[in-house]
């Protein structure tokens, strides 16, 4: 299972309820991206990371250079 390499969110697990008030397993997926990132010590790493530490800006995207 992935899981946000800044925060940790992973896939919650709830229920989904009916009008006739049935209930049903459902997951809450995180929306998580698989992005290059530049880690504290330099080096360059593909990791999993959720859109709301991409859009706080918590983590440094990889530059490409050609």
């Amino acid at each position: 299972m992935a899981k946000c390499y800044v925060c940790g969110k992973t896939t919650k697990i709830g229920r989904s309820v009916t009008f006739s008030a049935e209930s049903n397993p459902r997951q809450f997926k995180a929306n998580l991206q698989r992005v290059k990132v530049v880690l504290e010590d330099g080096t360059v790493r593909r990791v999993y990371v959720c859109t709301k530490c991409l859009k706080a800006g918590k983590v440094t995207k990889a530059v490409k250079v050609s």
